[in-house]
């Protein structure tokens, strides 16, 4: 069921906190008031009746007796034609009733009747009032704590639990309890503390997202060469195609004192900030060891031994790396498991082949099984030949249909656009990639390399 279909069941099958309030209150009170009522009845005829026999028995007592008395105000007749005159006497104050028996007749006679004023009547009634009052006020103020405790205990407790999602605790729940909207409004704070955790949550991913952008930005800006060198013969060239998605692919070249120059193609298995790292430490490893003067097999055997210890399980570094002496125009080529060989567009029928020495990925293996594959073979190259390097990723660019373009037609590409002047040559090229890839663009970052000997 839906929150808010649960919502509304419950004000329909609980009693609201104001029908709560008005009836725990109103039903208390109207009891109180009708038992009181009783009571109050009960004594009032009974200070009454016993009133009157006062009066009765006073008012005989004074009338026959002797002590003198003062009327000092004006009488008034009451209905029945009964005279009344307020009087003074020596014990206080009273009432004379008179009445007149055949006024005006030889039978006349005069009744009276002085009923002197008792307090006794006046004191029990005060007492009555006064009881009832304080019984009343402290049933009354039982049922305000009742009452007040069945809303505020709730209530606190609604207190303790925002405080605790104020402090920064997301996580803790309100428990629902009390009238039917304190368990609305707690579940209605239990539904927003769940959505700030949420919104936390994915604040604190997007920021550790942006950091990790920064940081795989930064690392993949110094995975690129900070230029490209000038050989004389040759016209040397590159293109970094970057995508959204970080990875481990560089390109680099290499010179060695002894007047050679290394062009250097790789990519780490797996995208993102780790690949990143990865390919920045294996950059750095295979031009620290390949700057010197010596065999490239040796160059990668150190660099595999070092990666082999540095990287975790199911991560590896493919490399592909071709020396070039300018002076012999004779490249020597190494390949560590790249995928993509080298590519030579051969100036003497227009064909292009492929150069792919045996070799697996750096950090398989910590050393022999390495050592035993790796092969290191040379190439001429030749007057109007073009040689290109590059990542897998090309071969992996999809279309709108999900297509990889595949290795024949990147390397027709490659072939169909073989032109003297390199900077055509790869405008050329990436247009065909960007055409194929369509408005999605990369997926993977691309790195191409490629180098043109000028005839003689």
């Amino acid at each position: 069921m839906k929150p808010l279909a649960r919502e509304a069941d419950l004000r329909l099958k609980v009693m609201g906190l104001k029908a709560r309030f008005v009836l725990a209150t109103t039903v208390p009170l109207a009891i109180v008031m009708a038992v009181t009522a009783a009571l109050l009845y009960s004594k009032a005829t009974g200070i009454v009746r016993d009133s009157r026999e006062v009066l009765l028995s006073e008012a005989v007592r004074f009338t026959h007796a002797d002590e003198p008395f003062e009327i000092d105000q004006e009488g008034w007749v009451r209905p029945s034609g009964v005279l009344v005159f307020p009087f003074k006497h020596a014990g206080g104050r009273g009432q004379l009733y008179r009445h007149d028996i055949g006024l005006g007749t030889s039978t006349h006679d005069r009744l009276e009747l002085r009923v002197p004023e008792t307090e006794q009547a006046t004191g029990a009634m005060l007492r009555v009032i006064a009881g009832t009052f304080l019984a009343v006020l402290v049933i009354g103020a039982a049922i305000s704590i009742w009452v007040a405790d069945g809303v505020s205990k709730p209530v606190q407790g609604l207190i303790y639990d925002v405080r605790q999602i104020a402090l920064g605790n997301l996580r803790h729940h309100t428990k629902a309890r009390g009238p039917a909207e304190l368990r609305l409004l707690a579940r209605a704070i239990n539904h927003m503390s769940a959505d700030l955790a949420e919104g936390k949550e994915t604040e604190f991913q997007l920021s550790v997202r942006q950091r990790e952008l920064e940081l795989a930005t930064s690392v993949r800006n110094a995975l690129l060469p900070e230029g490209t060198p000038l050989i004389e013969g040759y016209d040397l060239g590159a293109a970094f195609l970057s995508s959204p998605h970080f990875g481990g692919a560089f390109h680099e070249f290499v010179r060695r004192a002894d007047g050679l120059w290394g062009v250097l193609v790789g990519e780490v298995s797996g995208h993102g900030v780790p690949a990143a790292l990865v390919g920045a430490t294996a950059r750095a490893y295979l031009c620290s060891e390949l700057e010197r003067v010596g065999e490239v097999a040796d160059a990668f055997a150190r660099v595999n031994r070092q990666l082999a210890g540095d990287m975790r399980r199911g991560m590896f570094v493919t490399a592909l790396y071709a020396l070039l002496d300018p002076a012999e125009g004779r490249l020597t080529v190494a390949c560590a498991g790249h995928k993509i060989p080298l590519l030579r567009v051969c100036a003497a029928d227009g064909q292009l082949r492929v150069v792919q020495p045996e070799g697996i990925a750096l950090g398989f293996d910590k050393g022999p099984v390495f050592e035993r594959r790796l092969q290191v073979v040379e190439v001429p190259i030749d007057p109007g030949d073009r040689l290109v390097l590059a990542n897998s990723a090309p071969v992996r660019i999809q279309n709108a249909a999900g297509e990889e373009l595949g290795e024949k037609a990147f390397y027709a590409r490659v072939r169909k656009h073989c032109a003297p002047d390199t900077t055509q040559f790869l405008r050329a090229l990436r247009r065909d990639l960007e055409s194929h890839a369509g408005e999605a663009g990369f997926q993977e970052d691309i790195s191409l390399v490629t180098l043109f000997r000028n005839a003689i």
